[in-house]
């Protein structure tokens, strides 16, 4: 419901028991509402008394061919409108298809090249795992030569020794006999 504004001004308000109230700045919200709806129905059969008035035959013609003409304005109006804001309901929706179908379309340029991505990492894992595999493989084989090069050294390390030992040995040995033959050249003169 709209009612003028108290003043002089033509500013139109929202009636409710509370805007009355704080216009009048107190009283009971429920006395306002019920003062309210007395005025509202002695208005109403004001109005009606006032359109139970008989126009002249000429007037009520005029009046009636107006009411005509400005009822198919309206229609013709209501239906221009109509067209157009559904002409710009389409556009707004064929322009919010074609924006998700662009969407839609990056979607799934960006879905196949993560699926790409994520093939070719799993190819490089299969490699990387397969290089492992010949890397490990690779390893114990030289582990083993190793360990059998590490036996091989501390079995020459031992036989070194030994030699070493017999070397001692032999030189003492030598010596030995140089003495002793130095000795039988002395006996044999």
């Amino acid at each position: 419901m709209y009612i003028s504004n108290l003043s002089s001004s033509a500013v139109l308000l929202i009636i409710s028991p509370f805007a009355i109230r704080n216009r009048l700045q107190g009283g009971s919200s429920e006395r306002i509402k019920f003062v309210w709806s007395e005025y509202l129905s002695q208005k109403e059969s004001i109005i009606e008394e006032e359109n139970d008035i008989e126009l002249p035959a000429e007037i009520a013609e005029k009046l009636e061919k107006n009411q005509q003409a400005t009822i198919t304005q309206l229609q013709k109006l209501a239906i221009e409108s109509y067209k157009l804001a559904q002409q710009v309901a389409e556009k707004r929706v064929k322009s919010t298809i074609e924006d998700y179908q662009s969407k839609i379309i990056k979607f799934e340029e960006s879905e196949n090249q993560a699926s790409l991505a994520i093939e070719s990492g799993d190819k490089k894992i299969d490699d990387l795992e397969s290089e492992i595999d010949l890397l490990q493989s690779r390893n114990e084989e030289l582990v083993a030569e190793n360990s059998r090069l590490l036996g091989l050294l501390e079995a020459n390390e031992s036989r070194i020794k030994q030699l070493e030992v017999k070397e001692v040995a032999l030189d003492q040995l030598q010596r030995s006999y140089g003495k002793l033959e130095g000795q039988l050249e002395l006996l044999k003169r």
